[in-house]
């Protein structure tokens, strides 16, 4: 698994960790352009990485998720570029109390937005269905979270318009 998500993340070259990428001939002119073209991993927020069971404000976040607080940091310290992609950043006032949260909980200090773009390579989501690429097909997994909350259509059939994946004791 560790070995997939090193290669899935880049640098599939080299096995030797935090060896630096090759890069063109062109140099960035500041850290700042280098760090915006890299491949980043996004991570939702609420329900993801803080607990999150109402709205209770733009100012209330929930505790930290230990497993994924734990995941963002070693992708951090392996030097992955970690933004969380939440809608609490379509409003400017959403973003303050996030960088407050992301602090306190020994976090550095990460990028905040509410899009997508070309160089995000995945999204950790608790309200994601993933589709199976260039097929439409979402992929379902036999549990009552990971079903979509979307309807589907009426003459869903397996292998036609969804990928079943069955969990280890189905």
């Amino acid at each position: 698994m560790i070995s997939w998500l090193k290669k899935f993340l880049g640098n599939p070259q080299s096995d030797v960790e935090n060896e630096p990428e090759e890069s063109s001939n062109e140099q960035p002119t500041s850290d700042d352009e280098s760090n915006q073209n890299r491949a980043w991993i996004g991570v939702d927020l609420d329900g993801t990485l803080a607990k999150y069971s109402s709205w209770k404000g733009i100012e209330h976040v929930g505790k930290p998720i230990p497993l994924m607080q734990k995941r963002v940091m070693q992708w951090i310290e392996a030097g992955h570029k970690v933004k969380i992609l939440t809608a609490r950043a379509s409003i400017p006032e959403g973003i303050p109390p996030i960088q407050k949260w992301l602090k306190e909980n020994g976090f550095p200090n990460l990028e905040i937005t509410c899009q997508k773009d070309f160089q995000m390579i995945e999204l950790w989501d608790d309200r994601a269905i993933q589709v199976v690429r260039n097929t439409g097909k979402p992929v379902i997994r036999p549990s009552m979270t990971s079903n979509p909350q979307a309807p589907l259509f009426k003459d869903e059939s397996d292998g036609e318009t969804f990928e079943f994946v069955p969990t280890r004791n189905s």
